[in-house]
């Protein structure tokens, strides 16, 4: 309903709007939208939902040169920051160019295993690695540009853009970062030390976190990973590929970007001290 009312409003304003629906009715979840779905003058993608919906749009549509905004029927918000009663106001200010456009930095992450990528992923939030169904505790060996910066024993460790450090990595402790800064972000989950935490890094260092044997539950798991030493990596939590001893995961700054359209004249300061 609120999409046919933007819609309505859209084209009662003199523009024009195609309301994709991308939910699976039989079970109520997101649904990849294919890039031939969508008129080839798209200027900017609305997304209904949470920060979630906007990163599942932001994902599949990443080739195209287009903006994105977020109404949001989420909880935070960080992203989707428009309120359904703002929207019309939003929308007044986007059709009439009166709104900015804020370039947010993705990261690129890649698994590699016996020196062959197996899998690549551009991320607007976070690459998350962490241990599966295995409740042991895992053991990564993480370099910074070739050099060993510490060996981590943890549940899980989280490589965060600024746009992401309001997400998981927020929940799990780390620091909160302006959105169109640059750096990367590292966070350990739940660490097995009292002296490891957030550690952030320039933009352009390259990471690489290389799996070592975990603290096994001796063959006892019963879930869908095919041994004890495999965990996973989850990429802006929505796609992830298992990962075992010896694979290396490599993150960089993404070539590409992601752009976000800014129609509130309130800060991300103010967001983050309304919101918290």
């Amino acid at each position: 309903s609120i999409a046919n009312k933007i819609s309505d409003y859209i084209i009662k304003k003199g523009g024009s709007c195609v309301v994709l629906n991308n939910v699976d009715t039989a079970t109520g979840q997101y649904r990849v939208i294919l890039e031939e779905q969508v008129p080839g003058n798209l200027e900017c993608v609305i997304t209904i939902g949470g920060d979630g919906t906007l990163l599942h749009a932001a994902k599949d549509l990443e080739k195209l040169d287009v903006i994105f905004i977020g109404v949001n029927k989420g909880t935070l918000g960080f992203l989707a920051e428009i309120s359904p009663e703002e929207m019309e106001g939003s929308i007044d200010r986007l059709l009439n160019d009166r709104f900015n456009v804020e370039s947010r930095m993705m990261l690129c992450g890649q698994v590699i295993r016996n020196n062959e990528v197996v899998y690549k992923s551009n991320v607007l939030n976070d690459i998350v690695i962490h241990r599966g169904g295995d409740m042991a505790i895992s053991n990564f060996d993480v370099y910074v540009n070739g050099q060993l910066l510490g060996k981590f024993q943890a549940d899980g460790i989280i490589l965060s853009t600024p746009t992401g450090s309001t997400a998981y990595n927020l929940s799990a402790g780390g620091p909160v970062a302006r959105p169109d800064s640059h750096m990367i972000i590292l966070t350990p989950i739940c660490p097995h030390s009292l002296n490891q935490r957030s550690i952030i890094f320039a933009a352009d260092d390259e990471i690489m976190i290389e799996m070592k044997d975990n603290k096994s539950s001796s063959g006892r798991m019963t879930g869908s990973l095919k041994n004890d030493s495999a965990r996973v990596a989850t990429f802006d939590g929505e796609s992830f590929c298992e990962v075992v001893t010896g694979d290396r995961i490599v993150i960089t700054q993404s070539e590409r970007i992601s752009r976000l359209v800014k129609t509130s004249r309130i800060s991300f300061l103010e967001r983050i001290r309304n919101k918290m």
